[in-house]
């Protein structure tokens, strides 16, 4: 008679960490991209002033999953040998969501100006108070992944193989 092997749920994901980790990154750092192309080449009958309000820079995913990969990362023990690299990537798919979600905010508050019913006007002012909570949440995302990354030491060294000789 066997008995069969039981393990913890810890231990069964803790191999999958690291795939989860490029995934999350992965994922944010190709929807960034495409949405970037989609804002960017306009398409048949749409303004850039249309597209970027309809931008998803700031979309729940982009807020939470560098975040969640990072966590992954440092937060769970053993920490990933990586873990600086990746708090690093995250720090920078933030700055790419806050500097294009705050540049099509402002090009999309021009889309606002004709604005003649009252729903009109709720849904003018739903899209400035949402876009700038959205603005607030991904920013402090990023700061949370900013201390994160000082924590781990704050700096990205190069192997001494690749330093260019003196």
């Amino acid at each position: 008679m066997t008995t069969p092997v039981t393990t913890s749920a810890d231990s069964s994901v803790k191999p999958l960490r690291l795939l989860f980790t490029l995934a999350l990154l992965g994922y944010v750092a190709l929807y960034l991209g495409f949405q970037f192309l989609h804002w960017i080449i306009p398409s048949e009958n749409s303004t850039l002033i249309s597209r970027s309000q309809s931008s998803g820079f700031l979309d729940l995913f982009v807020m939470a999953f560098p975040l969640l990969a990072v966590l992954i990362a440092t937060h769970l023990s053993p920490q990933l040998t990586g873990s600086k690299i990746f708090a690093l990537v995250a720090l920078v798919e933030y700055a790419v969501a806050v500097l294009f979600g705050g540049i099509t905010f402002l090009i999309g508050l021009g889309g606002l100006g004709w604005v003649d019913t009252f729903p009109e006007t709720i849904d003018a002012l739903g899209h400035v108070v949402l876009t700038i909570a959205r603005l607030g949440l991904v920013a402090l995302a990023g700061y949370a992944v900013l201390r994160v990354f000082l924590a781990l030491g704050g700096r990205v060294t190069l192997p001494s193989a690749l330093n260019p000789p003196a």
